[in-house]
């Protein structure tokens, strides 16, 4: 049931998405280039395949332009939130959110696969107490039916992972240019 109050709390969490995103991104800018420059060697030999392309490809990146690709990611994200509420229509803001907790659960994988820590995984805990909180308004609510959440989703994954080689290729841009 759609309450005042439940209505003002599914509000207040969609404002949160772009302050949550943030602060999460935060510890990936501060401790990124000094986190691959000391666990580098560990990444190439512990994962052989991926280890060595992904060192390579993070080496190349400067904080600034890292930095870049998470300004372009967090615009976008304020757009859609601010978007969302303005036309009160919210499934783009859903798919948004949704991107955002896979974004969570990787970093997950990638701190039990490392098994040490990553940039990320402090506040990744701290993001998932506010998804499972807006997951519990959400369905204790009916604000959208189970078919949503997977269609969006599953769009907001597809969207993410699209947005982010654009983002990559904004920062790599960048390192080439400044």
């Amino acid at each position: 049931m759609r309450t005042n109050k439940t209505m003002y709390q599914f509000i207040a969490l969609i404002w949160l998405l772009p302050i949550i995103f943030m602060i999460h991104d935060f510890e990936e800018i501060i401790f990124m280039k000094s986190w691959f420059n000391k666990n580098g060697n560990y990444l190439a030999e512990r994962f052989p395949k991926i280890g060595k392309k992904l060192v390579s490809r993070y080496n190349n990146f400067s904080t600034a332009g890292f930095a870049l690709a998470v300004a372009e990611e967090f615009v976008l994200l304020s757009l859609i939130t601010v978007g969302s509420i303005i036309c009160n229509s919210y499934v783009l803001w859903l798919a948004a959110f949704m991107g955002f907790f896979a974004h969570l659960l990787i970093h997950l994988v990638q701190w039990i696969m490392v098994k040490r820590y990553i940039p990320a995984i402090c506040t990744t805990f701290i993001a998932l107490i506010y998804c499972g909180y807006t997951f519990y308004i959400i369905i204790t609510n009916n604000l959208f039916h189970l078919s949503e959440i997977v269609l969006w989703g599953i769009t907001g994954c597809v969207l993410m992972g699209v947005n982010l080689v654009l983002a990559h290729k904004l920062a790599e841009w960048f390192n080439r240019n400044f």
